[in-house]
């Protein structure tokens, strides 16, 4: 049965997705509406921690930033 640990971090928004691409109605319902560049930033940081074997499994706007779930799965030698 496979193991995990989890991490999380923090990622400011502004520095993926710049505020004037962001355009919200009078519900608070928002969209992006282009991004300049793509989403290269976040491409970045998700081969990253990809390389070191995380797995994002869970991102969500928190405030002004992005909260981001990260798993990995743990890989020891059991005793018998």
């Amino acid at each position: 049965m496979a193991r995990w640990k989890y991490k999380t971090s923090i990622l400011d928004i502004d520095a993926v997705i710049p505020p004037e691409a962001i355009s919200c109605d009078k519900s608070g319902a928002c969209v992006v509406d282009g991004i300049p560049g793509g989403l290269a930033a976040l491409k970045d940081i998700l081969d990253s921690e990809g390389e070191s074997e995380w797995e994002l499994v869970q991102s969500q706007a928190h405030g002004e930033k992005l909260l981001l779930i990260w798993k990995k799965e743990v890989k020891e030698a059991f005793a018998s």
